[in-house]
């Protein structure tokens, strides 16, 4: 039986195609009229997000909207957005977008509604303690299958004078309503697709591999890698297939779901820094080590990655324990090759002259706390080289 406590669990999800059609009732419901919308800097013109303000204010709610929102969110980016929202005096918040302009919002929504700077909250200083109920409802609707934000307590922001990642993080934070409809993600492009894709698929990965071990959080972190396994693929390359988008979407909101509790580890830690000195989007950072990660921590739990290779659809009978989870690795790099993901890090911009300085970055990084491996910076380097092509 698994023991503790657990309070970051989704509070309300709406889940079904056509269903932000709702939207306008649930803001309704909560007592509000006046209400940002945030979205990303690529979404802001398209043509989802105008028809969704459109419809608010068909429904007689004062919209204002932020869309100055990049692929990693930055505290510039999350300072501009409370300078913003001081002048609109929003009552909530709506947030329609990837993880990136989800998480800004989150960060957003706790400097505006507490004061201070953006940093303040980092969770490495204690900024946990500083959250308080008074943040304002927010609603959020992902147009990516990928981070999980719309049901996690975390948002993860760049410091860009210190080229760090750091998360501000707390079970408030945890949207009041997550809306999951897969239409808005049919016309995310390809590359994107894979690369969020993956991310969800890393943290089901991660989550199951924790030393946490939550068995509900297990649970859905084997499902959400069976759903990934079957359907990325097909939403990759027909990214009009709805039964794949849905599949992709509660999958990556399992993801996220599961990670709350379990948390991730080596492969997030590392990968966090890519973003931080390369800008590199996350899913794709993480794609691109996963492998090799999940190759150095083999050895900790081979049971768990001989489940992984189970989930991912391998055929496993007749294997020792060992070569059962060896082959956790080979559908994993499988998967990738098939939605595209480049297989070595100088594939994609990142120079070796950097690793040294990530390492550093990435172990003081408390999202590997809980890796099946305590890690080493000699072994943390090791995995970084391994990804380059020589």
């Amino acid at each position: 039986m698994s023991v503790g406590t657990y309070n970051v669990w989704p509070r309300k999800l709406i889940i079904g195609s056509g269903t932000v059609k709702t939207l306008g009732s649930e803001i309704k419901a909560l007592g509000k009229k006046r209400v940002i919308v945030f979205t990303d800097n690529a979404l802001k013109e398209f043509p989802i997000v105008k028809n969704l303000i459109s419809m608010l204010k068909g429904e007689n709610l004062e919209v204002s909207f932020f869309g100055e929102i990049g692929p990693n969110p930055t505290d510039e980016m999350v300072h501009n957005a409370v300078k913003q929202m001081k002048n609109d005096k929003p009552e909530a918040i709506v947030c329609i977008g990837g993880g990136s302009p989800i998480d800004a919002a989150k960060a957003a929504n706790v400097v505006y509604t507490h004061g201070g700077t953006v940093d303040s909250y980092d969770i490495a200083i204690g900024g946990i303690e500083r959250i308080t109920p008074k943040l304002l409802p927010f609603i959020a609707i992902p147009t990516t299958a990928g981070t999980g934000s719309e049901v996690t307590w975390v948002a993860v922001i760049t410091d860009t004078k210190k080229h760090l990642k750091f998360g501000v993080i707390s079970p408030l934070l945890v949207p009041d309503i997550s809306l999951l409809d897969a239409e808005l993600t049919l016309s995310l492009p390809p590359e994107m697709t894979a690369y969020t894709g993956m991310d969800a698929l890393t943290h089901c990965i991660e989550s199951y591999c924790s030393i946490v071990h939550f068995n509900i959080a297990d649970a859905m972190a084997i499902h959400g890698m069976k759903m990934i396994s079957r359907s990325l693929k097909t939403a990759v390359k027909d990214g009009k297939n709805l039964k794949a988008r849905e599949d992709m979407l509660e999958a990556s909101m399992m993801a996220g779901a599961s990670f709350n509790v379990n948390n991730l580890g080596l492969c997030h830690q590392m990968a966090h820094q890519l973003s931080a000195y390369f800008n590199l989007p996350h899913g794709l950072a993480n794609a691109v080590l996963l492998p090799r990660v999940m190759s150095f921590n083999l050895s900790a739990n081979f049971q768990k990655f001989a489940d992984i290779a189970e989930a991912m659809g391998a055929d496993i009978r007749g294997l020792s324990l060992q070569a059962a989870a060896e082959k956790s690795v080979e559908m994993v790099e499988k998967l990738s090759a098939e939605v595209g993901i480049p297989k070595y890090l100088d594939d994609i911009g990142v120079t070796k002259d950097k690793v040294p300085a990530m390492v550093k970055t990435a172990l003081a990084d408390a999202v590997g706390s809980t890796n099946p491996k305590q890690t080493t910076p000699e072994e943390c380097e090791q995995v970084f080289m391994k990804a380059f092509k020589s």
